[in-house]
């Protein structure tokens, strides 16, 4: 016997101990995206027995089946089959009766348990039970057995397919070597006698098996018709289908599920249903969560693999948890299910729409070898993305409510609304303001660092404006050589060439990009930085505003330049943090006031001229349910105040090399404070515009903050926003970061050790160098003091060599001859 088989008669043997609960749901890898929203959908509704469901068979799909069979030869199975659709086609009283006998048992709501792909994540709090020792097959059939419903998902996870098709084998095996009384008895011996009604009852609910598989089955499956390639398939073909050869074992594993209606021993005991889906998306994302990330990010272009033209299968992941809570509580007859979206758009449409939407509109298409180093992109994501199948749906297309009435396309801004809502995207848009020398800069900059956001100053958008007038040069200049060398080709081929004149349709010609930008080159090089107003309304037309046509900014064009880059997809992605702008009340009313108009007023022109449909119009309005003015207000504005006096003293206390050809020279600080003052008075100020739309400007003194990095201040401007609202990072980018961290503390580790080492070498040598220093220094002090002495001597010496040493040569000459015993004495005697 095998372990297999062991482990069912060891399942057999014990089912008397075993409760059935027709309401419990078994669903793999509940942490899933898949195994959320079906967790979540369906633990909150009321079980309902689905052979007392009135009127939730049609007989249509069965009937198709039917004749498909007769066709190959297969009579038993449509005697089979009739007689399964009888069991729809039921009196009425008998229909009423079963009615009349759901409604009596108690109300309650299913019960979900499962299984987890990441134990490291939390799971869904509806889930029951999670089945966590998945390698004990005894255990998890055993839990299985208890289950009404049974739903395997093999969209996801390839190990699921060959546990799903070893589940559904030995449920088969046990209900097959059993009796209904076994199969479905409830566990406790010892139950009353009253609760022997309830069982036969319950012995009369069959177990339901549902194999949520992917279109991907599809994939190779020939057209219908070779003349008519725009012919769909439907499920009605899923015999003809062909498998793409990463999913065959998915094949397999539908065939076991679908050929189980085949066995008549399991007629009233198992039923089983493949619903074949697309590619799912919506909300938190799924299979296309690589492209919105990356366009949520500001990439410059999103990567379409291969040429864009093939069809791609949609879902949303609503619709399929619709199709499965229908199916659970009206159950089909039908033995396979296509769930997909009508209107199937292509590969290149589906990308497009996203980059369009969500950042630059740009897409760039990528072979085999470079879709692989885009990160998110696998090899199920490639295959999902390059498959090319027309198919459309024909059981569910009236069976459920579906999310959106039209495809993917042209829901694309609703279903971005659903993703940044989902993943907690919200933008963050801060304002600082402040005097000169306040630290405003300083406190934006940790912001931006902080919070991934986007920095915004007037210097900033000059030097966007000036990088954006180089690439745009380069590429003109690059095209333009690309058209000489191929006419010089053609040419040397005899080949007459005429150019067409592409730069009459192009409103700035080469030249006056290049003369544009020299201008503003040299008058910032004139006027220390900054720009004069002629140059700042030419750089507003270089960003494709016509201001004149702007009745607010006639005055004030600067406001356009602002209010653009605000309006940018990043800014409305990520959001901003605004240095020092806006100065003025006039200036805050026009950025954040008349701001809705003047885009309003651009939007109009751009429909005009493209002379759009009504019901695109419709959509897009319809859709568009956050106003123009809340895409771009601040939701916090910082304002630092300090005395004049603390200001210039705060410059004082600088370096002089920070001051130097900077706006914090004595000259430039004094006017400039003195036109921050001017400006901001008590009926001028851009914090009365805020107070007016209750945005209440924070404000902090920042004369008691004496940290050189005013962290006492961040500090206050993150406890009023909280935590970022970007994206986590990965376990992948975890480990990456605290790699970067591990090297750049060995890297510092290092600078300090050889710092420390030159030091100390620097210290050695000086000490030598003052060692040598001293030693020459005493050396000379000895030379000195001798001389002193032999100066103070030369009296003394005199005296004893004209006094004393010709006598006390006398008598030592003396002693020498005599030798006298006492020699001291005998000196003593002679010199007296």
């Amino acid at each position: 016997m095998t372990d297999d088989a062991k482990i069912n008669d060891n399942i057999l043997n014990g089912q008397e101990d075993q409760d059935f609960f027709p309401w419990r749901i078994f669903i793999n890898h509940v942490d899933t995206y898949h195994g959320k929203k079906l967790t979540s959908a369906l633990s909150e509704l009321y079980y309902v027995n689905p052979q007392m469901a009135g009127g939730a068979v049609d007989t249509m799909e069965d009937e198709l089946e039917d004749e498909e069979e007769v066709e190959e030869g297969e009579e038993e199975d449509e005697v089979r089959e009739g007689e399964a659709m009888g069991e729809a086609h039921v009196s009425n009283e008998e229909r009423e009766k079963r009615v009349t006998e759901s409604e009596q048992e108690p109300s309650r709501k299913y019960e979900v348990i499962g299984t987890l792909l990441e134990y490291v994540y939390p799971y869904p709090e509806e889930v029951t039970r999670i089945i966590r020792d998945i390698d004990d097959r005894k255990d998890l059939l055993s839990e299985l057995m208890k289950c009404g419903v049974i739903i395997y998902d093999i969209t996801q996870d390839r190990s699921q397919v060959e546990e799903a098709s070893w589940v559904l084998q030995a449920i088969q095996e046990i209900l097959e070597s059993s009796d209904d009384d076994k199969a479905t008895k409830i566990s406790n011996k010892e139950n009353k006698r009253s609760k022997r009604s309830r069982t036969k009852e319950i012995a009369k609910i069959p177990r339901y098996f549902i194999l949520i598989s992917t279109i991907m089955t599809w994939a190779f499956t020939k057209p219908l018709d070779p003349e008519d390639p725009d012919l769909p398939l439907t499920e009605v073909d899923y015999r003809k289908r062909r498998a793409h050869p990463n999913f065959k074992e998915h094949l397999r594993c539908e065939r076991d599920v679908v050929i189980v209606k085949k066995n008549i021993k399991l007629k009233q005991k198992l039923k089983t249903l493949v619903i074949c889906c697309g590619v799912t998306y919506g909300e938190e994302q799924n299979d296309l969560h690589y492209l919105f990330k990356m366009a949520w990010l500001n990439e410059p272009f999103l990567p379409i693999i291969g040429n864009g033209e093939n069809r791609v299968p949609l879902l949303h992941i609503r619709d399929l948890v619709s199709i499965v809570s229908n199916v659970i509580r009206n159950w089909p007859t039908v033995r396979y299910i296509v769930a997909v979206e009508q209107g199937i758009a292509s590969q290149s449409a589906i990308v497009k729409e996203i980059s369009k939407e969500l950042t630059t509109g740009k897409v760039k298409r990528v072979g085999l070898e470079e879709s692989f180093l885009y990160p998110g992109i696998n090899q199920r994501i490639y295959d999902l993305m390059t498959v090319n199948l027309n198919i459309d749906p024909v059981f569910v297309l009236e069976r459920i409510r579906w999310h959106f009435d039209t495809p993917f396309t042209d829901n694309i801004r609703a279903i971005i609304k659903e993703y940044k809502a989902w993943r907690e995207l919200r933008p963050i848009r801060i304002i600082v303001l402040g005097p000169p020398a306040s630290g405003k800069t300083r406190v934006a900059r940790f912001l931006v660092e902080h919070y991934h956001l986007h920095y915004i100053n007037v210097e900033n958008l000059i030097n966007d404006t000036i990088k954006n007038l180089s690439a745009e040069i380069e590429k003109r200049t690059a095209t333009i050589e690309k058209e000489d060398e191929g006419e010089e080709r053609d040419r040397s081929r005899g080949v007459d060439v005429e150019r067409e004149d592409d730069n009459e349709e192009e409103s700035v010609t080469l030249e006056e990009l290049q003369q544009q930008l020299d201008e503003i080159r040299n008058n910032l090089a004139q006027n220390d930085g900054l720009l004069d107003d002629v140059i700042l309304n030419k750089i507003i037309q270089i960003h494709g505003i016509d201001y004149r046509e702007v009745t607010h900014l006639r005055e004030n064009e600067e406001t356009w330049l602002f209010l653009k880059r605000l309006w940018s997809k990043d800014c409305l992605n990520q959001g901003y943090v605004l240095d020092g702008y806006p100065k003025t009340y006039e200036q805050a009313r026009m950025l954040f006031e008349h701001g809705e108009e003047m885009i309003e007023e651009e939007e109009e022109r751009d429909v005009d001229e493209e002379e759009e449909e009504e019901e695109e119009r419709e959509d897009r309005e319809t859709f568009e349910d956050i106003s123009l003015k809340a895409s771009i207000m601040p939701e916090l504005v910082v304002v630092l105040e300090a005395s004049d006096n603390f200001l210039i003293e705060r410059i004082i206390d600088l370096p002089e090399k920070e001051i130097q050809d900077s706006h914090y020279t004595e000259k430039h600080m004094i006017r400039r404070l003195r036109e921050y003052r001017e400006r901001n008075t008590d009926d001028n100020t851009p914090l009365q515009f805020f107070d007016e739309i209750e945005i209440h400007p924070l404000i902090i003194p920042i004369e008691s903050d004496i940290c050189p990095d005013m962290f006492p201040t961040i500090y206050q401007c993150l406890k009023k926003l909280g935590a970022p609202r970007n994206y986590d990072l990965t376990p992948t980018e975890v480990i990456e970061a605290q790699k970067r961290m591990d090297a750049k503390r060995s890297a510092e580790e290092a600078a300090s050790k050889i710092r420390e080492k030159r030091e100390l070498q620097e210290r050695k040598r000086e000490r030598e160098r003052k060692m040598m220093e001293w030693t020459e220094l005493l050396e000379k002090l000895k030379e000195e003091e001798e001389e002193k002495l032999c100066i103070m001597g030369q009296p003394l010496r005199h005296y004893l060599v004209r006094y004393v040493f010709p006598t006390l040569t006398k008598g030592l000459i003396e002693v020498a001859k005599l030798r006298p015993e006492d020699p001291v004495d005998f000196l003593v005697s002679i010199a007296n």
